[in-house]
């Protein structure tokens, strides 16, 4: 199967959803200036909400490192997702703390990586634009990576086939009218669980995340 992360919590609601459907991990967004962006308060809110099996990532831009550590030392989150340059320093100290960190990436820095987790994005990370899958396929990395960009239930199983991705990232694909919507969360689940196989795994699962 294929692992899926669900990005973009906002609302109690989404938990129950996600609660329901059961993804791999989900993703709070605390990168300043993003539509989905949500405060501390409410991270912690939804945290405690959120079945203990999914892991909790959130995903940051120019945010300090001092407000990184001290989301994951409060346990509101277990993984940190930085969208940010390859040599960008945080990284280094995020792993050295022994925080598990996915750096998010465009597709051309890709062995550029020095983080546990690879995420390949587009250049405008949310934006909900498909990668040139074509270009990638020719360009795979050999490491196992994460996958997003514009994935909907419509295309994941293709997108998977075609990639062979550890993990697959979807946001704007599982929304209705900027809302999270049961019924493609489900699906989008269901979808990825469904299809590849149990070799391209994660450098580490994230059940070891904890």
């Amino acid at each position: 199967m294929t692992q899926i992360k669900i990005c973009g919590l906002m609302r109690s609601a989404d938990v129950v959803m996600v609660n329901q459907a059961q993804p791999d991990a989900i993703g709070m967004v605390f990168a300043p200036g993003r539509r989905r962006q949500i405060t501390v308060a409410t991270a912690r809110q939804l945290a405690q909400q959120l079945d203990s099996r999914i892991r909790r990532v959130g995903v940051f831009t120019t945010n300090q490192l001092s407000e990184i550590l001290a989301l994951v030392q409060q346990r509101i989150i277990q993984v940190v997702q930085l969208h940010a340059a390859v040599d960008d320093p945080r990284i280094a100290s995020l792993m050295a703390a022994h925080v598990p960190v996915i750096q998010a990436i465009p597709p051309a820095n890709a062995t550029q990586c020095q983080a546990d987790y690879l995420l390949l994005d587009n250049a405008r990370p949310g934006s909900g634009q498909v990668l040139d899958w074509n270009r990638l396929q020719s360009q795979r990395p050999v490491r196992p990576f994460i996958l997003a960009g514009g994935l909907t239930p419509t295309n994941v199983v293709t997108a998977i086939n075609k990639l062979h991705p550890a993990m697959v990232d979807v946001a704007s694909g599982v929304e209705t009218a900027g809302n999270k919507d049961r019924e493609k969360i489900d699906l989008m689940v269901q979808r990825a669980h469904q299809t590849g196989v149990s070799a391209p795994l994660l450098t580490r699962n994230m059940e070891e995340l904890a």
